[in-house]
């Protein structure tokens, strides 16, 4: 239903907005074009809903395609995921701040680690922090050790390896644990990421890549109505 509630959101604020750009243009087009005035007065009035349709329709398949290829949730909507390794995945429902790691072929929707918070993928585990507690868990065969502390933690993975996932919050709230976290880890090695982060780092190169994409074809579809428009309706 969020996902409904989006694009039907979008759907009328792209055509409220092309309509309010195509109206802006024609006192423009009335006043500089001379010779095929009308024509070109409706060209004018019809290019921004073109341009803003077409990139919306392009972004929307390739948001599609992305999520295919990489096993992520599309972007649009309330609901969060991105794959993690051998079918497991990192969702949320609501707000990406807290998530829970599970089976993409789960029936049932088992939830297997809940209330993550911060993660990090070491080889073929995954460490992390859920619910004020550490947790190591195996991306081979489910196998999950929960509620460490961070000594019980370096136990099972080196100090030097950890690059633990957390946000702006856990800083200011937390900083007796962080500062025990900098006795074994230097300050200048921690990289920290919130799962609003991780989400987005999955796939920031292919949306950068697709964005280029569709202000190709937008160029080209605005460029194909005017060239439809003043010459492929011309008597020969």
């Amino acid at each position: 239903m969020g996902m409904i509630l989006v694009l039907a959101f979008w759907a009328v604020a792209i055509l409220l907005l092309s309509l309010a750009s195509g109206l802006l243009t024609l006192p423009f087009s009335c006043l500089l074009c001379k010779r095929q005035r009308k024509r070109k007065m409706l060209l004018c009035f019809l290019t921004p809903g073109t341009a803003l349709c077409t990139y919306a329709a392009g972004s929307f398949v390739c948001m599609v395609v992305i999520a295919v290829i990489l096993g992520t949730d599309i972007g649009i909507g309330d609901s969060w995921s991105a794959a993690l390794k051998n079918h497991y995945e990192l969702a949320s429902t609501g707000a990406p701040e807290n998530g829970g790691i599970c089976r993409k072929d789960d029936p049932c929707g088992e939830v297997l680690v809940s209330e993550v918070t911060h993660l990090q993928v070491l080889g073929d585990s995954v460490i992390g922090k859920a619910d004020g507690s550490y947790f190591i868990f195996n991306l081979k065969n489910g196998a999950h050790t929960d509620s460490l502390t961070y000594q019980e933690l370096t136990r099972h993975i080196s100090p030097s390896a950890i690059r633990l996932v957390d946000n702006s919050t856990y800083y200011r709230e937390q900083r007796l644990t962080y500062q025990e976290l900098t006795r074994h880890i230097s300050p200048s090695a921690i990289r920290l990421v919130d799962n609003s982060t991780y989400y987005r780092e999955q796939r920031k190169t292919a949306y950068a890549i697709a964005g280029v994409l569709c202000l190709l074809l937008t160029a080209l579809s605005v460029w194909l109505l005017w060239r439809i428009g003043l010459h492929g309706f011309q008597k020969k």
